[in-house]
Parts: structure tokens; C-alpha cells; sequence
């Protein structure tokens, strides 16, 4: 399959994407953050984050809501949920959204603290989003293959004293749903530099004995 063939998008989703799929997804994180309580499971805070999106004339998804809760932090999408997952007074969580905007995919994700939480889970919060940034600001000044980019993003969280998790996690396109129409590929594996506009980067990390985790996501741009 071709590299052009791969990367293609609606001209018309190109502006909507990045600007109003995109800012609305945000805001919606955030929002949801706002409503999730200590005592809540997973799956209840989940069912809370969808009917926030309805409200907000979300009709459907690209992916399901994932949220994590405390150590839960570690597992990802395809991993089950525990129905004895609940929210503590202190603790940490993430959300990953995937709702369609007017045909248009969104996706966003990131890490949330609750309550006096743990130096470490300070850091790690603040860690995911500067690897994030990092890891973007790379593939911006060096044109580099996505496969690089898995590379440079494996150094880096090593470097400060994560585990990076791509089991999962590998980044993909968005585009006018579906982008499955133009490609199932995922970012870490592309042979080519990806373009602007295209693909999500997700950023996964643990600690190294796997106490919790966070997560941060957004389109490359």
C-alpha cells in the first residue's frame, strides 16, 4: 500500500479535525475528569464519561472510553476491567476518548490526579506529557520514520526510569470516519515519515515495578 494511500484524508475533515473535533475532544476530557469521584469504578465513570459525550451530541465512537484507576494505570484497551476498580481518595487515573464530531474522528487522552497523591505520582503525571512533547518535538526536527520515532520514544522513557508500553499503544491515523478505510497501520511500524495531521501519538508509561502508570495522547502537528 502506498504511503499516499495510507496518509489520505478528506480535504474537508482536514480543518474540522484539527480544530474543532480536536479543541471539543479536549475539552471534553477534562470535563469528564471534573465528574469522576472517589468511590466510583471504572466501569461507572466510564458510563458517566458517555453520557457526558451524548449530551454534547455524541452519537457515536471510534474506539471505546477507556478510564484507568490507580494501579489500573498500567493495563490498556484490551485488557479486562476489574469490577472491583474504584477511585480512591488520593489517587491517579487517565482517560482516552474516541468520540466522532459531525462524521469527524477526535481522540485524546490524559493523566489525572485526585486528592494528596504520592510525590511519584506527581512526577510521573508531569513526566508523560514532557516525553510526549519530546518525542513530538523529535519527529518535527528530523523528519523521522515512525519506526525511529518507537526508538527515540523507548530511549527517552528509559532514560527517565519507565517502562514504555507499546503492546497496545503504537499511535494510528484519524481522519473523517472511518480512517480504517484508508489504513489499520500504526505509527510506531510506518516505514516513512508520518505527516502533520495524520496520526495520534500515544505516549504509555510505567513505572518499572508496575505500581501505575500514565498515559497522554494527541494528534501530530
Amino acid at each position: 500500500m502506498s504511503n499516499e494511500l495510507i496518509e489520505k484524508i478528506s480535504p474537508e475533515a482536514i480543518v474540522p479535525m484539527m480544530t474543532i473535533a480536536r479543541h471539543k475532544t479536549w475539552e471534553a476530557i477534562d470535563k469528564i475528569a471534573s465528574l469522576l469521584l472517589p468511590g466510583m469504578t471504572e466501569k461507572e465513570a466510564i458510563k458517566i464519561a458517555n453520557q457526558y459525550l451524548a449530551l454534547q451530541g455524541v452519537k457515536k465512537f471510534w474506539h471505546q472510553t477507556h478510564i484507568r484507576f490507580g494501579s489500573n494505570t498500567i493495563y490498556s484497551f484490551n485488557d479486562p476491567y476489574l469490577e472491583n476498580s474504584i477511585l480512591k481518595n488520593n489517587d491517579i487515573f487517565f482517560i482516552d476518548i474516541g468520540p466522532i464530531w459531525e462524521n469527524i474522528e477526535g481522540d485524546c487522552g490524559k493523566t489525572f490526579l485526585v486528592g494528596n497523591v504520592s510525590e511519584e505520582q506527581k512526577k510521573i503525571t508531569h513526566d508523560v506529557k514532557n516525553i510526549f512533547d519530546k518525542v513530538q518535538d523529535y519527529w518535527r526536527l528530523h523528519k523521522v520514520t515512525g519506526k525511529e520515532l518507537c526508538e527515540f520514544a523507548h530511549k527517552i522513557v528509559l532514560e527517565a526510569g519507565y517502562l514504555l508500553n507499546p503492546a497496545y499503544v503504537k499511535g494510528h491515523r484519524l481522519s473523517e470516519f472511518s480512517h480504517k478505510l484508508y489504513t489499520n497501520e500504526k505509527l510506531f511500524d510506518l516505514d516513512f515519515n508520518p505527516a502533520a495531521e495524520r496520526w495520534v501519538l500515544e505516549i504509555h508509561i510505567c513505572t518499572k515495578d508496575l505500581k501505575f502508570g500514565a498515559f497522554f495522547e494527541d494528534i501530530l502537528h
